[in-house]
């Protein structure tokens, strides 16, 4: 009996271990399922309520609360069940309370109420309930470092008390949860400072100018990098009117543009009011202010197909100066954060729509006070004097109209090549047995650079010589025999082996391979090929002249003009600063070089190189001289070219 006993604990304990590691895994795969839910958002606002309501869910308890730690203070941000929900923004430093307690030792603590445990005293627990319940707290730490703590109350199942499996899986949640919470919170720091790293850009670009026009331009085509509308605009305000005059992507707008009329309207409207104002949804407005302006805009919103819009007056202390607004077709297009980068950025904007208004009003009486104060100064100058600087004056302009130089037009990115260019080939397949020249030497046309293994075609052709002759002397037998048939086929044969022989000696001529153009060998390390097989058509080495490189530039499309076949260029390379060499230009292409930047177009030119001193490949600063121009005329020259081109724009 003592036996069968001990088998019965024995097996009984095995049981247990079992559903123990059964249990165990349930745990821990459960944690995993719930943690890979958690990390799937970065919206820390959104990950709370989610973190909260899946640690009630899973334990199973009818209340609780959700603590974050912001420094040394804990703020409750979410509570459930009886008198917990009244914390929802309390704070408690970290170290006191039941909460704070919790948070600082970074541990478990479940605390019995007294129908459990008589020793356990009420005044601790954060919630300050009387009722009967059990009490589960735990801190959140990821990285060392505290986010926040988690209480549950009240398990709902059994006998309503936490045991050391719930105490278990309620550490591993929370775990879990804090590498999440701790993510979202590092990820909206990272947020944040790059959407005010995008303010202070932006602040720079519209404040670095005063031109009124440039400042409302810069406003709305910028803020498309920090909200996602679909049509932005800024308007100046005057006497209860808007005048929309930048629209985002727009280079010029049109007043009479009945889209952009219908926003001036609601833009005027929105001014008016003189608050910001978001109408969240067209379909589902939320305040007072949305339906009113849904029964005044409506059917242009739903013409215009708007779903959502935000509307800043550009305020300060003078008044309102104008509106900035942005509207999208999806609902609830900006949120909270973006909504508050847009009220920073009309901030900007006011200052700087005041700033251009007020320089837009003081630099013409500015010039004219200098003007009339030169005038003074000049009358005041003795009258010989001035007919002397007159005199100066005219000889410097007659200087500066009559001395003409040429121009000179930038070649971008010079490169050398060689002029001629040839592929020295392998007629016949073989290996190569030999290598005749080295990197740089010359050569000459028809000169040997490389040999092939020729001597098995050696033994072939002198075999099928052999044969011929052999042939031939059968035949002359045969003849003598008075064998005609016989003599016919040895001569037959005999011609079969002569032609087998002559093409063999083509090979054998073949595998000695020649350079078809003299010139400069190009090809690195020739000479490593030896041993190597080659096919017919394989490139053995290439060869090219040197004596005269052709540089090739690209310049840009506003010169290209005046860039013509033969005249002269003027280069330098980093090799030889001191020395200044000189070419001319051979030809224009038609279509512009390959890249993202400003569109260019190819010259080539011929370099003369008898002294060796120039290589392929080495960078150069090139010009070419074009046609003379006095100094009057380069002053003037990029100018005039604006003015034409400004006024083809706007009078063609």
């Amino acid at each position: 009996m003592d036996t069968i006993s001990k088998a019965d604990h024995g097996t009984s304990a095995a049981h247990h271990t079992a559903d123990s590691l059964r249990r165990e895994v349930e745990r821990l795969r459960l944690i995993q399922q719930i943690s890979n839910q958690f990390n799937s958002s970065l919206d820390f606002d959104a990950l709370l309520p989610q973190v909260f309501r899946t640690v009630l869910e899973t334990l199973g308890a009818e209340g609780g609360s959700l603590w974050v730690a912001e420094g040394d203070m804990l703020t409750c941000r979410l509570a459930v069940g009886g008198a917990s929900q009244r914390l929802i923004g309390a704070q408690m430093p970290v170290g006191t309370g039941f909460i704070g307690d919790v948070a600082q030792r970074q541990r478990t603590t479940v605390v019995t109420q007294a129908i459990q445990d008589p020793r356990y005293d009420a005044k601790v627990d954060a919630t300050g309930d009387t009722d009967t319940s059990t009490v589960m707290a735990t801190a959140m730490v990821a990285q060392g470092q505290t986010v926040g703590a988690l209480q549950v109350t009240n398990k709902l199942t059994g006998n309503g008390i936490f045991d050391g499996g719930d105490r278990e899986l309620f550490e591993g949640l929370a775990a879990s949860a804090a590498i999440a919470l701790r993510n979202a919170q590092l990820h909206t720091a990272e947020r944040r400072a790059r959407d005010l790293a995008l303010l202070l850009e932006i602040s720079r670009e519209i404040t670095g100018t005063l031109d009124l026009d440039r400042v409302l331009r810069s406003v709305v085509n910028l803020a498309a990098r920090a909200l996602p509308f679909d049509r932005g605009a800024v308007a100046l305000y005057q006497d209860g009117r808007c005048e929309v005059r930048a629209v985002a992507g727009q280079e010029q707008v049109d007043p009479k543009d009945p889209r952009l009329q219908d926003l001036a309207v609601r833009a005027a409207w929105a001014a008016g009011r003189g608050e910001p104002f978001y109408l969240s949804d067209r379909a589902t407005p939320a305040s007072d202010a949305e339906r009113t302006f849904l029964t005044i805009f409506g059917a242009d919103l739903e013409s215009d197909e708007v779903g959502s819009g935000l509307y800043l007056p550009l305020k300060d202390e003078e008044g309102i100066v104008g509106i900035l607004l942005f509207e999208a077709a999806e609902a609830r297009f900006a949120g909270d954060t973006q909504r508050e980068l847009a009220t920073i950025l009309a901030n900007q904007t006011t200052v700087a729509l005041r700033n251009a208004q007020l320089y837009a009003q003081v630099p013409m009486v500015d010039a004219f006070t200098a003007i009339a104060a030169r005038k003074r100064k000049l009358l005041a100058i003795p009258e010989r004097r001035r007919a002397a600087a007159a005199v100066v004056a005219v000889v410097i302009l007659a200087a500066l109209t009559i001395i003409r130089w040429p121009l000179r037009v930038t070649g971008h990115e010079p490169a050398f090549r060689s002029t001629q260019h040839t592929e020295v080939r392998s007629l016949v397949p073989g290996i190569v047995d030999r290598v005749l020249v080295t990197e740089g030497s010359a050569v000459a046309r028809g000169a040997p650079v490389a040999v092939l293994r020729d001597a098995e075609l050696r033994a072939q052709r002198d075999g099928a010589a052999a044969a011929a002759a052999e042939s031939e002397r059968s035949a002359a037998q045969a003849a003598a025999r008075g064998d005609a048939g016989e003599e016919r086929r040895q001569r037959i044969r005999a011609a079969s082996y002569r032609t087998q022989a002559s093409v063999l000696d083509e090979r054998v001529a073949a595998s000695v391979i020649r350079s078809p153009s003299g010139g400069i060998v190009l090809t690195a390390r020739p000479e490593e090929r030896v041993g190597g097989h080659v096919d017919a058509g394989d490139l053995v080495v290439t060869v090219g002249r040197t004596d005269t490189l052709e540089l090739e530039f690209g310049v840009e499309q506003r010169d290209v003009a005046r860039v013509s076949e033969g005249q002269e260029i003027r280069l330098r390379v980093d090799a030889l600063p001191q020395r200044t060499f000189a070419g001319r230009v051979s030809s224009i292409g038609r279509l512009p070089l390959d890249g993202a930047g400003e569109v260019r177009y190819p010259v080539r030119g011929m370099v003369p190189n008898l002294d060796g001193l120039l290589r392929p490949g080495m960078a150069a600063h090139a010009r070419v001289l074009t046609e003379p121009a006095s100094a009057v005329g380069r002053m003037l020259r990029e100018p005039i070219r604006q003015a034409r081109l400004l006024w083809w724009r706007f009078w063609s």
